[in-house]
C-alpha cells in the first residue's frame, strides 16, 4: 500500500483569478526578478490571469487534515522529550 503524502501541491489553474473571478485562466508566470526567483524556490508561485491580466503569487502548497495532526503530535513529541532531557541533564548535574 502506498502512503499518502502528507503535504499536496495545489493546482491553481482551476482556480478562480482574485481580480475578475473568471475561473480556469490562471497560468504560471515566469519570475521577473531575483527577489521573485528566491521566493519561488519556498511555497510561492507567480500566476498570470489570461482574462484581466493580473499577475501575483499564491501559495502553491496545501496541508490535509491528517498533516495538521501529525505535525501537532511531532511538536509535542519534541516538546515532551526536550523536557525529559532537561530534567535528566539536571539530575547528572546535581551529582
Amino acid at each position: 500500500m502506498k502512503p499518502e503524502p502528507i503535504i499536496l501541491r495545489k493546482d491553481h489553474i482551476f482556480e478562480k483569478c482574485p481580480n475578475c473571478g473568471v475561473v480556469g485562466k490562471l497560468r504560471h508566470s515566469r519570475p521577473k526578478n531575483l527577489l521573485e526567483n528566491i521566493s519561488k524556490l519556498g511555497i510561492w508561485d507567480y500566476f498570470r490571469c489570461r482574462e484581466c491580466g493580473w499577475r501575483g503569487k499564491r501559495i502553491s502548497i496545501s496541508l490535509k487534515s491528517i498533516s495538521i495532526k501529525t505535525i501537532l503530535f511531532y511538536l509535542f513529541l519534541m516538546l515532551a522529550t526536550a523536557v525529559i532531557v532537561r530534567f535528566v541533564i539536571q539530575k547528572f548535574a546535581m551529582k
